[in-house]
């Protein structure tokens, strides 16, 4: 399966999500689709989080400066995830606080942007007992911390900048 394909599954099953939301996906996988046409999901876990992630900044950006998703710059996203001085402990309750703060309860059922949040926020590292080849092995089969951080870094990477305009 391709990224692409996995992400516009997530969007239909988001499909009864606020406005913002949509348009938030809507403008992610414009982005995207230029620069990822044939990526494929496995190793692409990764980007399928950060597609997701990108959805996510975009759609958190553009609910606070009260502008469309299209408005939203690079920098603004940029700063969700890499503020001087943070840790990446300190990001995401800063994005859970902040997802609070328009309304949505990242524990509640039925509620599309707080289920694709659950699921950003998982810590994917290999428990500190996993053996040596395990933490060796970072770049192939296993993704480390919160989906999200690792996923959007790799969005805005710049092996992808120059397709990706946002």
């Amino acid at each position: 399966m391709l990224v692409l394909e996995q992400l516009r599954q997530w969007q239909s099953e988001d499909s009864d999500g606020p406005a913002g939301w949509r348009a938030a996906w809507e403008r992610a996988l414009e982005l995207l689709g230029p620069a990822w046409p044939t990526e494929e999901m496995w190793p692409g876990t990764v980007l399928a989080d950060g597609g997701v992630a990108l959805a996510m900044a975009l759609y958190i950006v553009s609910r606070e400066q009260d502008i469309a998703p299209v408005d939203v710059s690079r920098a603004q996203v940029g700063d969700l995830v890499d503020r001087q001085g943070e840790t990446d402990g300190e990001i995401p309750p800063r994005w859970e606080a902040r997802l609070r703060a328009l309304g949505h309860d990242p524990e509640a059922s039925g509620d599309p942007v707080s289920a694709r949040w659950r699921d950003l926020r998982k810590d994917n590292s290999p428990p500190d007992n996993a053996p040596d080849a395990v933490h060796v092995d970072h770049g192939s089969e296993y993704r480390w911390g919160p989906g999200f951080l690792e996923g959007l870094r790799s969005v805005l990477a710049p092996v992808y900048e120059t397709r990706l305009q946002l």
